[in-house]
């Protein structure tokens, strides 16, 4: 039987393959011939590394979410408005007419909310446009528009601005720190 092979040296912090002469490991640069005291500030300088970025993470994630909830929540507006207009206009011969853009809208919106987890910054600039162009388009039709209207369009394109600065921070962030 041959002998086995001598084992691959692995470096102690991050596994992957060293030469046996190397002073410092080529992929994440720990002190392979350091003494004790080095390697372990080492190790423990990377786990804060890795906890800094795991606390980043999550707080991009917390954002993304938040940005989200507006996208759903315009959504939910949007089918919400559809079912009542269905209702109200039941007798209508125009009631299709009303019903189906507002479904549509909802429908995008809802897949703007669930895609923002990819793509924020797209997500959040696209549903901004999309109601921006909804509410001009609704203004047109029916002009004059009570106050609460106006401050509710308001509020919502002031979430809206809010997720696309948070998406435009997020990516900083993920630019900063190496995140994917």
């Amino acid at each position: 039987m041959p002998p086995a092979p001598p084992p691959i040296p692995r470096c102690d912090a991050c596994f992957k393959e060293i030469e046996n002469d190397d002073v410092f490991c080529a992929y994440c640069g720990y002190p392979i011939k350091g003494t004790k005291v080095e390697q372990s500030a080492f190790i423990l300088k990377q786990n804060k590394i890795d906890y800094y970025k795991a606390e980043i993470k999550k707080k991009v994630e917390n954002r993304i979410d938040k940005g989200a909830t507006t996208l759903f929540c315009l959504s939910g507006l949007f089918i919400l408005a559809a079912i009542i207009g269905f209702f109200k206009l039941q007798d209508n011969p125009q009631v299709l007419a009303f019903v189906i853009p507002y479904l549509i809208l909802g429908i995008i919106f809802l897949l703007l909310g669930e895609y923002s987890k990819k793509k924020p910054l797209m997500c959040f600039v696209s549903g901004l446009c999309l109601y921006i162009i909804a509410e001009l388009y609704d203004i047109s039709e029916r002009p004059q528009a009570s106050p609460l209207g106006i401050i509710t369009i308001f509020i919502i394109i002031v979430f809206l601005v809010l997720g696309i600065k948070s998406a435009v921070e997020i990516e900083k962030i993920k630019k900063e720190n190496n995140i994917s």
